[in-house]
């Protein structure tokens, strides 16, 4: 009797979209199973768009960053070839080129996985939530609420930083499922909506893949630069007509002034 075998997941290097900013700080690296004990820097690598390597791309750390059950690792690019003005030298060139297309390659757990994508214009604005678009769902429905952000956002911290409270204040149980793309999260409830307002509530920890937060770009001039902060969004669900459960309401984000502290 033959038996079967399953073929391992495979390795997913996020975010999986297909273009980039030059300044992308952060990427994830997930495994079937836990990887920690086998893994080697030295089996991780950027490559150009004539398949060479790019030197020194990534910031190297006395301890990996592993999630708990070690199964994901964060790899963060060399802030000194992201952060403007740090000084000249092949220490501080960009290790992203806008315009050319590179692949970060991972060999581990008997796997090669490769992402390649090409490189857009930095991104240097803080978050605004106002630049975001809300979709509202149905009343009485397990509809996600689905938000469109209006860049590629960090799908981790979007999954942890990202909540709902309805107009009582009571937190609303929910998951977040962010698209491969990282441009569009979709809000699930655990119980079906009901009528009344609900705020989308971002905490200041939320991040893009560049690094930067509501209210501060990562890369910024001291003297100017703002602080980060907590952001919310205010909308109500629509009845089966596509009617807003309550007159005047919209999904119009609240002012940085409103938001909490």
């Amino acid at each position: 009797m033959r038996i079967q075998t399953v073929p391992e997941t495979p390795i997913r290097i996020s975010p999986e979209t297909k273009v980039l900013p030059a300044n992308t700080l952060r990427f994830y690296l997930y495994f079937p199973r836990p990887a920690e004990a086998h893994f080697d820097r030295d089996q991780l690598s950027l490559l150009d768009d004539e398949d060479q390597v790019v030197r020194d791309p990534f910031l190297v750390l006395s301890q990996e960053l592993w999630s708990p059950d070690g199964r994901r690792l964060t790899v963060l690019m060399e802030p000194g070839r992201i952060k403007r003005g740090l000084g000249a030298g092949v220490a501080h060139d960009p290790a992203l080129i806008v315009g050319r297309t590179y692949s970060l390659v991972i060999t581990a757990l008997g796997q090669t996985a490769r992402h390649t994508f090409r490189v857009s214009d930095p991104v240097l604005q803080a978050i605004n939530e106002a630049q975001w678009r809300l979709i509202s769902p149905t009343v009485g429905s397990l509809d996600p609420a689905v938000a469109h952000f209006d860049r590629v956002m960090d799908a981790e911290l979007c999954e942890d930083e990202i909540g709902v409270m309805a107009g009582s204040g009571e937190i609303v149980r929910i998951s977040v499922s962010v698209a491969p793309d990282g441009t569009t999260a979709q809000i699930i409830p655990s119980h079906p909506w009901h009528g009344g307002e609900y705020h989308l509530v971002a905490s200041e920890r939320l991040e893009d893949v560049c690094g930067n937060r509501l209210g501060e770009a990562l890369d910024h001039d001291l003297s100017t630069g703002g602080r980060p902060r907590a952001g919310k969004i205010r909308f109500t669900c629509h009845d089966a007509q596509g009617r807003d459960t309550l007159r005047n309401s919209s999904t119009t984000p609240v002012r940085p002034d409103e938001t909490p502290g």
